[in-house]
């Protein structure tokens, strides 16, 4: 092989001045750039050799047309960099959190009010399932509320009604427990009258039965006193009558003894009638204390039966009183025991309708929020979903939209979160519409398994913020919309031109040490 300073058209120098332009522009890859000039040495040298066994003139005319391509396409090749790009297929999506609805319910679809790109007001009605079913066992429902309703009033009505029994019936008995008390109370005076009555005329009978008694023992002095002077005056007249025979007293003595003893008669004869007075004075007292003590007794017992009689009226009404009102109490208690179970059927009813308009309403969906429908599966009534099924979703309104997408493993090498974008739309060839830039903003942190119809492939989700909201062409600015496809090209890094021109060599040179 020749010696490059001999057989190179290229002073050495000029190669140098090269190498250092090269060196100071790209430091970092300066064992790259030192291997690629290397090589095309080479290969100019082998080229050389070539050249020496052809025509002069074809040699020179070769020789200088080489010279000039490397003079060219080498510093261009060195200097110039292209993008290398990774490819990542998605769709436009808005920017943020979109509300998801999801079927809470299975069911057939009955009507669908929206389709897509629509815009909607928070609660406007998007898909409602079929509800039939619902609504007439919630007809059923209501009406056995109605009927449990009336029975309700029906018993709150009989309540009151009791109440207000139960009521009059307390003030009667307390009225009637006034008047028996009032007539209980007027039998004791009743008996307490006729007892200190009693005690009054017993006390005073007996003060006239004493007397009646002292009466006769004071007759009875008396007549012993006359008795005795009778006897005196008799033995005086019998004395002195013998004497008046014997002359030793004058008549008229004796006609003065005979008197006083007539006089003592008298009275003696007065004593005994007055005894005998006295003893029927005493005889009537005894018969009037006793008919008076009798008839006292008799009121007495009269009063105490009466007074046993109110007492016994009193009891038998304040028993008759807490009866009824007991009666009354029980009805009453039966009665809230039949309203409270008839409250708990009601509110179990309550309970069941509104469990039932709770799922009628599960059966209407509607936007939470003012927005956009962004993705509306179901589009025909009669289609059926299940639990857990997406009805749809709606993006927030006036929001931006990103492009979410997915870039297979192997082309996610570099992937770093702000690199370039450029975005070309399905619906907007490129050619005319230009392409919309933009940057990567977020990468999933880890890949996920997507199934495609080659197999199961590795990716990482991305999402990628555009610069313009439109695309263009000519004047006209098109706004993009939800849903719409596009392919993004990640700038993943730059690369010589050279580099892609050497890489089958290194390749070549890595197989071939490998060998």
């Amino acid at each position: 092989m020749p010696y490059p300073n001999r057989s190179s058209p290229l002073p050495q120098d000029e190669r140098d001045e090269y190498q250092s332009y090269t060196q100071q522009e790209k430091p970092v890859e300066v064992n790259e750039e030192t291997e690629a000039e290397s090589n095309s040495q080479d290969l100019y040298y082998g080229t050389e050799e070539l050249l020496d066994a052809l025509p002069r003139i074809w040699t020179r005319g070769l020789l200088y047309l080489l010279i000039v391509f490397a003079g060219l396409f080498l510093p261009w090749a060195t200097l110039s960099r292209v993008d290398e790009t990774g490819t990542a297929r998605g769709r436009i999506e808005p920017k943020g959190a979109t509300q998801k609805l999801d079927s809470q319910t299975g069911g057939s679809v009955k009507a669908v009010r929206v389709k897509e790109g629509d815009t909607v007001r928070a609660g406007q009605v998007l898909v409602e399932l079929d509800s039939d079913v619902l609504e007439t066992e919630l007809q059923q429902i209501q009406s056995k509320l109605q009927g449990l309703q009336n029975r309700q009033s029906q018993l709150e009505l009989l309540k009151n009604q009791l109440l207000m029994s139960t009521s009059l019936l307390e003030q009667q008995s307390k009225s009637q427990e006034l008047e028996k008390m009032a007539q209980v109370n007027q039998a004791q005076q009743d008996l307490d009258a006729k007892l200190n009555s009693y005690n009054l005329q017993k006390l005073e009978k007996q003060a006239l039965v004493k007397q009646a008694e002292q009466q006769i023992y004071t007759t009875r002095n008396d007549q012993q006193s006359a008795k005795t002077r009778l006897s005196i005056d008799s033995k005086q007249v019998e004395r002195f009558s013998k004497l008046v025979q014997d002359g030793a007293v004058s008549a008229t003595q004796i006609d003065q003894l005979k008197k006083e003893e007539q006089e003592s008669k008298r009275l003696y004869n007065k004593s005994l009638s007055d005894i005998k007075q006295a003893q029927l004075q005493l005889a009537g007292e005894l018969n009037r204390y006793q008919v008076t003590i009798n008839t006292l007794e008799s009121e007495i017992e009269q009063a105490k039966l009466r007074l046993q009689g109110e007492q016994s009226s009193y009891k038998s009404v304040m028993q008759a009183g807490k009866l009824a009102v007991m009666k009354n109490q029980e009805q009453l208690k039966d009665l809230q025991t039949q309203i409270t179970a008839v409250q708990s059927e009601v509110a179990q009813t309550k309970s069941q309708i509104l469990s039932i308009r709770l799922q009628m309403q599960q059966r209407v969906v509607r936007s939470p929020i003012n927005g956009v429908i962004f993705e509306l599966p179901t589009t025909k009534p009669g289609a059926v979903v299940q639990p857990g099924q997406r009805i749809a979703q709606v993006a927030p309104q006036n929001a931006d939209f990103v492009l979410r997408a997915s870039m297979p493993n192997q082309d996610s090498g570099f992937l770093k979160v702000g690199m370039p974008v450029k975005v070309k739309f399905d619906a907007y060839p490129f050619q005319e519409y230009g392409i919309v830039e933009g940057k990567v903003t977020w990468i999933s942190p880890d890949s996920k398994v997507s199934q495609t119809p080659q197999g199961n492939l590795e990716i990482y989700e991305l999402e990628i913020t555009l610069d313009q909201q439109y695309v263009e062409n000519g004047n006209k600015r098109i706004p993009l919309g939800a849903g719409q496809t596009a392919n993004a090209d990640v700038i993943i890094r730059q690369r010589r031109v050279i580099d892609f021109v050497l890489d089958p060599f290194k390749k070549l040179q890595k197989g071939g040490l490998e060998i």
